[in-house]
């Protein structure tokens, strides 16, 4: 072991290289490792903090102490509350989107991309369709992605266009991480199958009557999403409804209630679900079964849907402690943050309009397409900003000049005309050391039995003009300009004329 000329003994240089290159070699393995052996290394880690955490004394005391105080107080169940209570102090609280980022980091191999309308499936649609179906598409990706999707059920429609009354809906029988621009459905009204799709699929013509029926009442709604997530299932059982407890149930507007009964295929049934949602309202609870949300556009109807489920959830966590102790603002209240709210959505930037839901949806497409899904959605702002073309640039900013100069001392006497406001805004505009201010003339090599062509670059006064009249003022204002940019031809014309 190396030492120093007190005795103390020093580490060895040796080791410390050695050392890093066993941890360089570590996040090499570690990049290159498979996305399934990082999840199963990641669940692996889980398990063993859970088995940490239950064998640990201080858990046993916090466990015995939420018992004992839910069992003395709450006018619910005192054990949904304590295993309520117990899977918050579990269960690792991760983003929705580490999914999304893993699949990334992943190489998004196993991503099946929205956008897979091409060769000659995209001559069978119009490019309004094309993005259309691929924004419907993403829709869906995002449901699945925020954990709402249950199944292969529920539905989310979108019209085509207001003449045929044509619409586009999932196939029954595909799951919502499924979903493509090609795999959707296109019907008419009453549910027949306009275009099948690139599936062997139909739909379920009982869960298109509710769309069909909002679709013929209200011609404004062009969007129309329905789930039914527990959190919002629980409201719609709940006497009071959706409580004004959050901003985001304030921003939902008036909702309407419609009470439950049954699968909806008879007429009456769906006349009575048009009359409960109004001609104005685009929220409708439906009482024991879920929730229905409109738009006159696929961002409205996301938005609206993120809303209420958000609301819900809200609500679902205040209700264990009586709807009697929660505060609710005035009804002045409320509807002056529902116009604040709205007011701040539709202008949230000073040189753009963004309708309801459009900014928050653009930058969602943007994590799908950063993740590899390639949503083929149209950004109407990109992320980086782009340099002013239409500018003239320069190869420099701003010539090498005494900008802070008032005026030239030359032989005593004073020039303030010198730097006069149109005589520095021309210097700004000038460089004086550019080669553009020579010409270029191509010579040939002397001293060699194959001559070759190079280039020169010469002055532009002292070689394409000779003659002893170039003298005159008139050529010299036209040196004193700067003039450039002139072939020989248009050189020797300007010497003639002058």
């Amino acid at each position: 072991m190396p030492t120093v000329t007190n005795g103390t003994h020093v580490e060895s240089p040796v080791k410390d290289h050695s050392q890093n290159a066993h941890d360089e070699d570590e996040d090499r393995r570690e990049q290159e490792r498979p996305a399934d052996v990082k999840e199963d290394m990641r669940q692996m880690g889980q398990r063993q903090r859970v088995t940490m955490i239950l064998n640990s004394s201080e858990f046993r005391d916090e466990l015995e102490a939420i018992i004992t105080d839910a069992l003395k107080h709450g006018p619910h169940p005192a054990s949904l509350i304590a295993l309520q209570q117990i899977s918050e102090l579990l269960l690792p609280h991760t983003s929705r989107w580490t999914t999304v980022s893993s699949l990334s980091r992943a190489g998004g191999s196993v991503i099946v991309p929205i956008n897979d309308i091409r060769g000659v499936d995209s001559t069978s649609y119009s490019k309004s369709e094309r993005l259309l179906r691929c924004k419907v598409a993403s829709l869906y990706r995002l449901v699945d992605l925020f954990g709402w999707s249950q199944g292969i059920y529920n539905h989310i429609t979108v019209r085509v266009n207001q003449e045929q009354e044509h619409f586009l809906i999932n196939p029954f029988g595909m799951m919502y991480h499924e979903v493509t621009g090609s795999t959707l459905v296109k019907v008419d009204i009453a549910g027949n199958i306009v275009d099948p799709g690139s599936t062997t699929y139909g739909i379920n013509r009982a869960g298109y009557t509710l769309h069909s029926a909002i679709h013929k009442a209200r011609p404004d709604i062009k969007c129309i999403v329905h789930l039914h997530t527990p959190a919002v299932a629980a409201v719609s059982a709940m006497k009071c409804g959706l409580l004004p407890l959050s901003q985001d149930a304030l921003f939902c507007g008036k909702i309407s209630y419609h009470d439950y009964r049954g699968i909806l295929i008879e007429d009456d049934v769906k006349k009575l679900l048009v009359e409960d949602l109004g001609p104005i309202n685009k929220v409708m609870i439906l009482r024991n079964h879920g929730f229905v949300a409109c738009g006159e556009t696929i961002e409205e109807a996301w938005k609206y849907a993120f809303n209420v489920i958000n609301a819900c959830e809200v609500q679902v966590r205040a209700a264990p402690m009586g709807i009697d102790q929660l505060y609710l603002p005035s009804v002045e209240q409320q509807k002056r943050i529902a116009d604040v709210l709205q007011g701040n959505i539709n202008e949230a930037t000073d040189d753009k309009k963004w309708k309801i839901g459009e900014l928050e949806f653009e930058c969602l497409m943007r994590i799908l397409d950063n993740a590899g899904f390639r949503t083929g959605y149209i950004y109407r702002q990109p992320l980086i900003r782009t340099l002013d073309k239409t500018a003239t640039f320069k190869d420099v900013e701003i010539p090498p000049a005494a900008s802070s100069a008032t005026s030239f001392i030359d032989g005593g006497q004073t020039h303030p005309e010198a730097y006069s406001p149109s005589r520095q805004a021309q210097r700004t505009t000038e460089w004086r050391n550019s080669p553009n201010a020579y010409l270029k003339q191509e010579i040939e090599e002397t001293g060699t039995q194959h001559p070759k062509k190079v280039t020169k670059r010469t002055e532009f006064f002292t070689t394409d003009i000779s003659n002893q009249d170039l003298l005159s003022p008139k050529v010299s204002v036209l040196k004193e300009k700067h003039i450039i940019f002139l072939t020989p031809f248009l050189h020797s014309f300007i010497v003639k004329l002058l």
